[in-house]
């Protein structure tokens, strides 16, 4: 499932110990917008919304589903979250932070590299996304005028 779908069990059980399993109710929020954040998380279960504020008005960024990965950038170059994250339902997540992701690349280094390659391919194929939104609109408004 997810960054660990190419796992075998034991892997994933190794991988496992390092983190730890988060579940939330129905309108619980994972992530605050503008609030420190340094987790890594994988959606096991349910589904979630992206969201931003946008003068005054709560704008849809995306939505998350099981094998997921959420917080991937403040994972690498940590800041202040730039979106909420919100469950849409009973939802389950698991979440590794910074510093356990180093102990596990300590630990589990051949591993911890495939794992570290399926995060950054989720990464480079959500990149490609938001590029051809950019250009589709930015194309519109061109038409536009």
């Amino acid at each position: 499932m997810g960054f660990a779908s190419d796992f075998d069990a034991e892997e994933r059980t190794q991988l496992g110990n390092f983190g730890e399993f988060i579940t939330l109710a129905d309108g619980d929020t994972l992530i605050e917008e503008g609030q420190n954040q340094d987790g890594l998380y994988m959606v096991v279960s349910g589904t979630f919304h992206v969201q931003t504020v946008v003068t005054g008005r709560s704008v849809l960024l995306g939505s998350m589903r099981v094998g997921d990965t959420i917080g991937e950038v403040n994972m690498f170059d940590p800041g202040k979250a730039s979106a909420s994250v919100v469950s849409l339902s009973f939802s389950e997540v698991w979440r590794i932070d910074r510093v356990r992701l180093e102990q596990y690349l300590e630990a589990h280094p051949r591993t911890a590299a495939r794992l570290l390659v399926n995060v950054a391919t989720q990464l480079s194929k959500r990149l490609r996304k938001t590029n051809e939104k950019v250009a589709m609109a930015r194309e519109a408004m061109l038409d536009s005028f």
